[in-house]
């Protein structure tokens, strides 16, 4: 049978068109799939850090977006922000009433409180959530150094876990001395010791209140998106370009519909967070704010396990090569505070200050210091130092770190900064690095919760030093809280004053906002997350 030419085009068209028409159909498809477009005005914008970074991931994400994420989404255990007023600007809480008597802390959940799946918040989920790190098959350290105060947390493993079937869901419960759930409304803690910041302590974004029911069997991921008791729910994730869009869950709360987190290093977004450099919030319609709260400190740890981090003399020489002074000064936006302590001068917490003066530069003395340190240690080397400094892709763009460089040449250290890589959070146990640059948030009005990480066993393995006299001062200062803060000053004094964490200085939230889009901030008084609720576009 023969055909035409213009037939066997035809037949080859009648072929192609339906294919072409199809690709194009799942091109547009596919796109629509990753490029989500909401409403611009009920839509808010923040770019939160230049670094990508999973905003519920508790092991990696920087304090700032996990707390601001988990404000939102997750709600709280108990009112971190006293100063809102009355009404639906105040973030949602769980606990009705809270109390410690010696070494005994209750807690009364509220009725009718309810996950984002309809599901009622019962103590069970405390519980839950508390543990919930320490029996995943890869246990959150940093969680378990912060609720280190219960009674056989350390005896918790996470093999031959027993499951106990409450409210029709399979519940790892009962698995540790110090924690028991009275009811679905109540619960009690017995700790180690006497410690009056128990509850502030563990309501961080960093232990979220969370449904056990929406993780897969190893508690570790979500089996789609995080679900909290919070004023929004997760609505649109683009993991291409860590783009988190949030929906606002209750219709009837006049809060933005939706909050769009981003991170870019980019001038993009209707609130720049971390104003780290001069490359954000440089439109001509934005406007600056600093916080008056401390965010974090910074400065160097030391790898223990070295020489010459456990030489005493080289950690001071470091201290007093520094002019914190000058270092503060070089700051963009004066967001910068010189500083030389745990406990930040200008917070809450700063009646717990060791009663000394901010370390001065002495080189000088640092550079005899430096003298009698082994010279083949330390002497005409590089160091190499690793940062976890999550707010900036770029950490040599930023002019106080130039400034720590050249002072530390002056002494004859030599350095390099290498930029944050959120899979390298600290030293590994065999690292031959010497120092590393990062710093501590504040997202708890606990003075002793920081010092916990360098206990012998806790977080920091190399960064610790194993000195059985700072367990003792921080014991005694966690214990004696509530008697006095002299236990605490002593403690924050042998810290400071053997350089076990040397702080150079304090760093306050900093941020732009597009004046033509944003009619109003709201009240923001907390120097470690932004409750994304109380703002308002024009």
């Amino acid at each position: 049978m023969k055909f035409k030419k213009n037939e066997i085009k035809k037949l080859i068209l009648a072929i192609i068109i339906p294919i072409v028409i199809f690709a194009l159909f799942n091109k547009v498809k596919s796109l629509n799939r990753n490029s989500v477009i909401f409403p611009s005005d009920e839509t808010i914008t923040i770019n939160l850090s230049e670094i990508p970074q999973v905003p519920w991931d508790t092991s990696r994400a920087v304090s700032h977006v996990i707390e601001t994420f988990s404000a939102s989404v997750h709600g709280c255990l108990i009112l971190k922000d006293e100063n809102s007023f009355e009404g639906n600007l105040k973030q949602n809480t769980l606990l009705e009433n809270y109390y410690c008597e010696g070494n005994i802390c209750h807690a009364t959940l509220k009725s009718d409180i309810l996950f984002h799946n309809g599901r009622e918040v019962t103590a069970y989920d405390i519980e839950f959530s508390l543990i919930r790190s320490i029996i995943q098959k890869n246990k959150n350290i940093v969680v378990a150094s912060i609720i280190d105060d219960i009674i056989g947390i350390e005896d918790l493993s996470n093999e031959n876990i027993l499951l106990k079937k409450i409210n029709s869901y399979n519940y790892p419960t009962g698995l540790v001395k110090g924690i028991e759930v009275v009811d679905n409304y109540n619960i009690v803690f017995k700790l180690k010791r006497k410690n009056k910041f128990f509850f502030d302590k563990i309501a961080i974004g960093r232990i979220p209140i969370v449904p056990i029911e929406e993780f897969d069997s190893s508690y570790t991921n979500w089996k789609r998106y995080p679900i909290g008791f919070g004023k929004y729910k997760v609505d649109y994730v683009n993991w291409e370009k860590y783009e988190f869009v949030l929906k606002r869950f209750k219709k009837s709360e006049n809060i933005p519909k939706y909050i769009r987190f981003i991170f870019s290093n980019k001038d993009e977004g209707d609130i720049k967070i971390l104003l780290g450099d001069s490359g954000r919030g440089k439109s001509g319609t934005d406007r600056r704010i600093i916080f008056p709260s401390i965010y974090s400190n910074g400065g160097f740890l030391f790898n223990f396990k070295t020489k010459l981090g456990a030489n005493k003399k080289f950690r001071e020489a470091i201290s007093l090569a520094l002019d914190r002074e000058k270092i503060a000064y070089t700051a963009y936006y004066k967001e910068i505070t010189p500083e030389d302590q745990m406990i930040p001068l200008f917070s809450s917490m700063r009646e717990y200050r060791a009663d000394m003066p901010i370390q001065s530069q002495n080189v000088e003395k640092a550079k005899m210091l430096l003298d009698q340190v082994p010279h083949e240690l330390w002497k005409n080397k590089i160091f190499h130092v690793h940062t976890y400094w999550a707010n900036i892709k770029n950490i040599n763009s930023l002019p106080y770190i130039q400034e720590i460089i050249n002072q530390l040449k002056d002494v004859g250290i030599h350095t390099v900064f290498h930029d944050t890589d959120l899979s390298y959070p600290k030293f590994k146990i065999d690292d031959q690095n010497v120092m590393w640059w990062t710093g501590f948030g504040f997202s708890s009005n606990d003075p002793n919760k920081n010092f916990s990480f360098f206990k012998k066993d806790s977080y920091y393995m190399n960064e610790a030093p194993n000195d059985p006299l700072f367990d003792t001062l921080y014991n005694e200062s966690v214990k004696n809280g509530t008697v006095s803060n002299i236990y605490t000053k002593r403690l924050c004094k042998y810290f400071t004053e053997n350089n076990i964490f040397v702080i150079v200085l304090n760093q306050k939230m900093s941020f732009a906002y597009n004046s033509e889009r944003i009619s109003s901030l709201g009240e923001q008084h907390n120097g470690v997350l932004f409750y994304v609720w109380k703002m308002k576009l024009r």
